[in-house]
């Protein structure tokens, strides 16, 4: 079956950075399956993806711009240290923050500590980064009504899937 929006695909992947570093893998893990044309992959993996079929190996280049973003300066911050509420012992350079707004929730990175200020970064940590990706495509399938309806992956029929029961007393 070939990739086409609104369809189920599961992949096999590696990211890495122009060093060869391992920056998110499926290795030793399930593989990631999503909704095909729903924004769940970068767009130009999405774009390289269309049209292919179970099988399929992609090996793809992204800029900062298709991948994670370019670093704003802007958002890089110096803020009084008293008003960053976190106990003293947890403030340390690369404690992770949420800093909200109206809408939505922005990862935060203490960059740096002194005596009356501290740096906070919300720039992804990955932004800037040329990455690399080499894929697989395990498998393709049609989305049933209710996958289609609530974005939720169901497991496939015959797919053998886990619980977590307790038994006994």
């Amino acid at each position: 079956m070939q990739i086409a929006k609104d369809r189920i695909v599961t992949i096999e992947y590696t990211t890495t950075d122009k060093d060869d570093q391992i920056i998110d893998t499926t290795d030793n893990i399930e593989n990631y399956t999503f909704i095909f044309g729903r924004d769940a992959i970068f767009k130009t993996v999405e774009e390289a993806m269309e049209g292919r079929y179970k099988g399929a190996q992609i090996n793809l280049t992204l800029s900062p711009e298709q991948a994670y973003g370019v670093r704003d300066e802007s958002l890089i911050k110096q803020v009084p240290r008293q008003q960053v509420r976190v106990p003293a012992h947890d403030l340390e350079v690369g404690f992770k923050l949420r800093g909200n707004n109206r809408d939505n929730s922005t990862p935060i990175t203490i960059t740096a500590i002194d005596d009356d200020v501290i740096t906070l970064d919300a720039n992804n940590p990955l932004a800037g980064l040329t990455i690399q990706i080499k894929l697989v495509v395990i498998d393709v399938r049609e989305a049933s009504e209710d996958e289609l309806a609530t974005g939720i992956i169901l497991p496939n029929k015959g797919e053998l899937t886990s619980v977590d029961v307790e038994f006994g007393g």
